[in-house]
């Protein structure tokens, strides 16, 4: 076969082992770009597992097609073919691919050739390789994931064609010019405690690609027991039961939780689940995003920032500019939910061993114990070493230890005796549905709802799940309003715009 067809599938099925410092792809482990001989060595061992898994698994095969692919008979040929077959035999499968390229590369005698500086191994022909999909751990061996062993799978499971693939992987969006090229819409929405977020909404087409992700493979991957936001079954009551009535709860916060994990991490949990290197990279990078530079010039600043004000600005643009999983894209909360798997495991492990529970909403840590602050103290310090372990980062701004003492409130829920919503809410919202009846529902839409009778009602389900004996009369309150003069006077509105 020709040399320029067979390089482009010299990049499929490329091995994903720390043993190796050379990436074949930007979404490596290996943060430094390695030297040139680490380099070669992985071309060429990459070249040579694919010419012996080329044909018949003899030694002797093996060897011929070895130095077919080298160009050269090699005089330690030999001895790793033989390795190999002695090592691996009959397992010596095309889905045992990267751990040939690992073998290959840990082999003394192919490392040694390429001591001497322009007189190593070279490939001077590559034979075809398909890859297949790999085995996943143990604890998923009997989830049903779609098979898509290459891109070209992949692209017919998302229902689109290759070049279209392409077009979808790929940012178009490092400058504000043309923004018909970009897939992402933006907005910048203020914190409540200060601060801006950046919330990247997907166009329309790649959010129903990601959605294809998320429904076919995503939603099969069970997620840690301790996960309760943006988790089928799980909700905010569910979260807040956890921890009612409990003598002490500590509250964290993980700053900036998305953006904080970057594409690899993506892509090794992609790899984990059994896609090949390319199909990988393509899922992670159809999830994931790199935030174009002009719009982290937008975010409001002030005029002289104080020298670590401006460090961690630094270092925040940093990881918007890298690929990460950008908050309002449909995928995002699953992944971040299966990316943070082994900081629930380690933080439910370390709440076990204290006598504490743990829960995690999205971003928000709780943990809840008895009534002792020097035990709820040493608890956060022996957390925070776990939540920078694993890559995130505190938010110490919202740490908060509260008693029972105290109004305990946890995702907007009052806690103390049972998950119960504020009163000032249900005043609220008792007023509102009073002044509908007195006035008229539309005297008490001031925010200009569309659909102002269901949002009201979607409030009183609220309370009705978490509360029911309030909810109940609110519900009784909502069927004393006069809704058909309401619609009227609505009607009456549109006729006259129009």
């Amino acid at each position: 076969m020709s040399s320029s067809s067979a390089t482009r599938q010299a990049g499929e099925g490329t091995a994903f082992h720390r043993i190796a410092k050379a990436p074949m792809d930007e979404f490596s482990e290996s943060p430094e770009p390695p030297d040139l001989p680490e380099k070669a060595m992985r071309q060429v061992a990459v070249a040579l597992a694919r010419s012996f898994l080329a044909g018949e698994r003899s030694p002797a095969g093996m060897r011929q097609r070895g130095t077919a692919a080298l160009g050269h008979a090699w005089p330690w040929l030999v001895q790793l073919s033989l390795h190999l077959h002695f090592e691996l035999g009959q397992d010596l499968q095309a889905r045992k691919h990267d751990q040939i390229v690992a073998f290959i590369l840990a082999f003394p005698r192919f490392r040694a050739a390429f001591d001497t500086p322009g007189q190593h191994p070279r490939v001077r022909s590559y034979f075809p390789f398909h890859p297949v999909m790999g085995t996943p751990p143990p604890p998923l061996a009997g989830l049903a994931f779609p098979a898509l062993a290459t891109p070209g799978d992949l692209a017919d499971w998302l229902g689109i064609t290759p070049r279209e693939l392409d077009w979808f992987a790929n940012d178009w969006n490092s400058t504000a010019a043309q923004p018909k090229f970009k897939h992402y819409h933006y907005r910048w929405l203020a914190k409540r405690s200060g601060g801006a977020r950046l919330i990247e909404a997907p166009k329309e087409n790649l959010r129903a690609i990601q959605r294809h992700i998320l429904h076919g493979i995503l939603d099969h991957v069970p997620v840690h027991e301790a996960a309760h936001g943006c988790v089928k079954g799980r909700s905010t009551l569910d979260n807040a039961r956890r921890h009612a009535g409990a003598p002490l709860l500590l509250k964290m916060d993980l700053r900036d939780f998305f953006v904080s994990i970057p594409a690899r991490r993506i892509h090794a949990l992609f790899r984990s689940l059994g896609y090949p290197v390319a199909t990988a990279s393509y899922l992670t990078r159809l999830t994931t995003h790199a935030t174009p530079a002009y719009l982290l010039q937008q975010v409001p600043q002030a005029e002289y920032p104080s020298p670590e004000e401006r460090r961690q600005r630094q270092i925040w643009a940093r990881q918007f500019m890298e690929r990460h999983l950008p908050q309002g894209a449909p995928t995002s909360p699953a992944l971040a939910n299966l990316c943070s798997y082994r900081l629930d495991l380690r933080l439910a492990g370390a709440a076990r061993e204290c006598n504490a529970r743990y829960s995690r909403y999205v971003d928000d840590l709780a943990f809840s114990c008895d009534d002792n602050q020097a035990h709820g103290r040493r608890i956060l310090a022996m957390l925070q070493d776990i939540i920078l372990e694993e890559g995130f980062t505190p938010n110490w701004r919202k740490t908060r230890l509260a008693s029972a003492a105290t109004t305990q409130r946890l995702t907007g829920l009052v806690i103390n005796a049972h998950p119960n919503l504020p009163r000032k809410e249900f005043d609220t919202l008792k007023a509102i549905l009073t002044n509908c009846r007195r006035f008229g529902a539309a005297s008490q839409n001031r925010d200009g709802r569309p659909d102002f009778r269901s949002h009201l009602q979607g409030r009183i389900a609220w309370f009705r799940q978490v509360n029911p004996e309030r909810g109940e009369k609110l519900r009784r309150l909502f069927e004393q309003i006069d809704w058909a003069s309401a619609e009227t006077i609505r009607n009456r509105a549109r006729i006259s715009l129009t």
